[in-house]
């Protein structure tokens, strides 16, 4: 393998790493503030690729800044008008939820976009050498913003006070109620929050192929990341990202993308049966 081609495939590994890792800390970050598994996070990511691509005004940063507004407000609203009416309810009742949530995200895209494939602008055009190799500076940008996203995530559910009662939020929603911890706000907060990162993942991800609906796809390969790394634990999404991210883009290059989904699915039903909560994540103790 020449030096080129090991410089671009750590390239496009370290972009598609900084894509999964936005995506799961908005999985994380709700399943750690709400306890619920969102799986409309895929339509979140796919209607901020669309907004950014409506978007004509202003330069680059504000246009993004427009697109993870709306979609953290569309977020928002989803949690008040559907997820809020869960509140006590079982998970098996907030998953199935989640999903007529993604179904009804994608009919209102369609009905305003319709089908057609769109385009969002690049950040920057510009490159640099790396020995014989040329990389994208989008990739160091997008790869910084992954990790500041996650690391401020981080430290916002253990060392502030709206992250702990975030954190006893998912533990018991009705105990969190009763001792006074403005449930609906917080997790509304969460929501809006992890709303912002699917959209800041959804115009990386359209960088490097189109907009269109199959940008909803994206969950299907960052959630076995999110599950390696441990639901349960941010740090743990950006390892499981990491890791997931590789060993995806070497699969690509030496075996064919066909193979792409099989390894990723293949890994997470190996973590699931050896160890469910992930490399990073906590198990949870059950009174017997």
């Amino acid at each position: 393998m020449s030096i080129t081609t090991t410089v671009n495939l750590a390239s496009a590994s370290i972009l598609l790493a900084a894509i999964y890792c936005l995506v799961n800390t908005g999985l994380v970050l709700l399943y750690r503030s709400t306890g619920v598994l969102n799986f409309s996070h895929g339509q979140l990511v796919m209607l901020g690729a669309y907004v950014m691509s409506s978007v004509k005004i202003g330069s680059y940063p504000l246009r993004l800044a427009i697109a993870a507004l709306v979609v953290g407000v569309v977020s928002w609203i989803s949690y008040h008008v559907l997820i809020r009416r869960l509140t006590g309810g079982d998970e098996f009742r907030k998953v199935v939820t989640s999903f007529m949530l993604a179904i009804l995200l994608t009919q209102i895209i369609v009905l305003a976009w319709g089908t057609d494939t769109r385009a969002v602008p690049n950040s920057t055009d510009a490159w640099f050498a790396l020995g014989a190799a040329h990389v994208r500076w989008s990739v160091v940008v997008d790869a910084c913003t992954a990790v500041v996203l996650a690391v401020g995530l981080t430290f916002f559910l253990s060392r502030t006070l709206s992250g702990l009662r975030m954190r006893a939020l998912a533990a018991n929603e009705e105990l969190a109620a009763y001792s006074g911890i403005k449930v609906h706000r917080l997790a509304g907060l969460a929501w809006a929050i992890a709303g912002g990162g699917a959209a800041l993942a959804g115009v990386m991800y359209a960088e490097t192929t189109s907009v269109s609906l199959a940008l909803a796809d994206i969950l299907l390969l960052a959630f076995p990341a999110a599950v390696l790394g441990g639901l349960n634990s941010i740090p743990g999404s950006i390892l499981g990202s990491v890791i997931m991210a590789t060993l995806l883009t070497l699969c690509g290059y030496f075996l064919g993308g066909q193979w792409v989904n099989v390894l990723a699915f293949v890994v997470l039903l190996g973590v699931l049966i050896v160890r469910p909560f992930g490399l990073l994540g906590a198990g949870s103790a059950q009174r017997l």
